[in-house]
C-alpha cells in the first residue's frame, strides 16, 4: 500500500466510472473515481479504458499521469498491482476482468451491475472469489439508502399490516437497468416462487445488444460457444415465496423514471428516484362513515448502509472475506435472468426449479 492506504484502479473510466463525476445536477460523489478519492485510506492509482478519449478525460479529471492510464485491463493490473479493483466496463467483459484482477492479487473488487451474463458466470465469480478470500461489491446503492431500509422494517415490523403486492415501473430493459429493482425486490420480499414475462419483443438468439466499448475480452456468450439472448423490456408479474405479487413494467420510454409503488393491508408506500411518499388510513373527506387513504405525519426515514466503498475498504483492511453483497447481486440476477427466459415463451412461468444457470442474456 503506498503511504499506507490501499491502492486502487478502475477498468472501463467511463460514465459511472469517472465522467458522471461532472454533472453538476448528480449529488457527490458518485463514481467509483470520485468515492475513492473522498475516502481517506484509499488511493486512487490509475485505470484502463479501450477509448483513449475517455481515457484521457479521466486522468485529467484524477490528476493520473500518462505511466497510470492503460488501454489495455492486463498492463493494468501488472503496472499498478491494485488493492481494489473497479470493473465498470460492460456486464459480457465483467466476470473474466473481475477474475483477471484477483488473480493478479487484489483483494477487494467493486462492480457494476449486473454482476454477470449469466447465472453460473456469476457462481463461478463468487467462487474465485472465495477461494482468494477476497470481499467483493456490487453497486446496487439502494441497499444502503436508509428510505429503502426504512421500507424493509416497515414490512417487518407490520407498521402498515401486510404487504400485498409491488408495483415497480422503470425506464431501460430488464436487466440493465431491472437489476437494481430485482435487487430491492429480493430485500423487501425475499426469495421469488415463479416469474411470468410479456416482452415488449421476443428475445433473438445472438441478437446484438449494441456497441461495447470495453469488450477487448470475450463474453460469457462467447466463450462458451452458446447464443445469448438480447436484453429486453416488458410487463413482468413475481410471484413470491411469501405470497406477494410484484408487477413490473419496464422499457424504452420517452423519460426516466423509477419508481415503486407498496400496497399494504393498512397503507400505502409510494419511492423511487423522484418520489417519497407514505400514506395511511384516516377518514375520508368524501364520504361519512369511510376509511381511506391520507398522508402520513411522518416520512420514510432512518439509518443507512454505509457506502459501498467503505464497506469494500473495511473489510479489506480488516483482512476480511466479505461477499455479503455480492451474493444478493447473484440473487438479483437469477430473478432478472428468470424475467429474460420466461420471455421465451409469454406467460408461461419459469420457477427457481427451472431456471436455467446457463442461459445468457447479452446485457451492457
Amino acid at each position: 500500500m503506498s503511504e499506507g492506504r490501499l491502492r486502487a484502479a478502475i477498468i472501463g473510466t467511463g460514465r459511472i466510472g469517472s465522467a458522471l463525476e461532472r454533472d453538476p445536477l448528480r449529488t457527490k460523489p458518485h463514481t467509483h473515481a470520485g468515492w475513492y478519492v473522498s475516502h481517506p485510506h484509499i488511493l486512487l492509482s490509475g485505470g484502463a479504458d479501450t477509448n483513449p478519449d475517455r481515457l484521457a478525460a479521466f486522468g485529467a479529471d484524477w490528476g493520473l499521469p500518462a505511466d497510470r492510464l492503460f488501454t489495455a485491463y492486463p498492463d493494468l493490473l501488472a503496472a499498478v498491482r491494485p488493492d481494489l479493483v473497479s470493473v465498470s466496463a460492460y456486464a459480457p467483459d465483467r466476470v473474466e476482468m473481475a477474475q483477471a484482477a484477483l488473480r493478479a492479487g487484489a483483494r477487494g473488487l467493486w462492480l457494476e451491475k449486473a454482476v454477470a451474463t449469466s447465472v453460473a458466470s456469476a457462481r463461478d465469480l463468487r467462487a474465485t472469489a472465495a477461494a482468494a478470500g477476497a470481499s467483493v461489491v456490487v453497486n446496487h446503492p439502494r441497499a444502503q439508502d436508509p428510505h429503502y431500509r426504512a421500507v424493509r422494517r416497515i414490512i417487518e415490523d407490520g407498521t402498515l399490516g401486510r404487504l400485498e403486492s409491488v408495483h415497480v415501473l422503470f425506464s431501460g430493459h430488464l436487466i440493465h437497468t431491472g437489476t437494481h429493482a430485482w435487487d430491492v425486490l429480493d430485500s423487501w420480499c425475499g426469495p421469488w416462487a415463479e416469474v411470468r414475462t410479456w416482452p415488449d419483443e421476443r428475445p433473438a438468439a445472438g441478437a446484438p445488444s449494441g456497441s461495447r466499448p470495453h469488450a477487448d475480452v470475450e463474453s460469457d456468450s462467447a466463450a462458451s460457444g452458446s447464443s445469448a439472448a438480447a436484453d429486453i423490456g416488458g410487463r413482468v408479474h413475481v410471484r413470491f415465496a411469501n405470497g406477494v405479487d410484484a408487477f413490473v413494467s419496464g422499457g424504452r420510454k420517452s423519460y426516466f423514471i423509477f419508481q415503486f409503488d407498496l400496497i399494504f393491508a393498512q397503507g400505502r408506500v409510494h419511492l423511487g428516484n423522484d418520489v417519497n411518499r407514505v400514506l395511511v388510513t384516516g377518514p375520508s373527506p368524501r364520504y361519512s362513515g369511510f376509511v381511506e387513504l391520507i398522508e402520513a405525519s411522518w416520512r420514510l426515514d432512518g439509518p443507512g448502509g454505509a457506502p459501498l466503498v467503505s464497506v469494500l475498504a473495511d473489510a479489506v483492511r480488516a483482512g476480511a472475506a466479505d461477499l455479503t453483497s455480492l451474493d444478493a447481486a447473484i440473487r438479483a440476477l437469477a430473478l432478472g435472468i428468470a424475467t429474460v427466459q420466461a420471455g421465451t415463451t409469454p406467460g408461461l412461468a419459469v420457477t427457481p426449479a427451472t431456471l436455467d444457470p446457463g442461459f445468457v442474456v447479452d446485457s451492457v
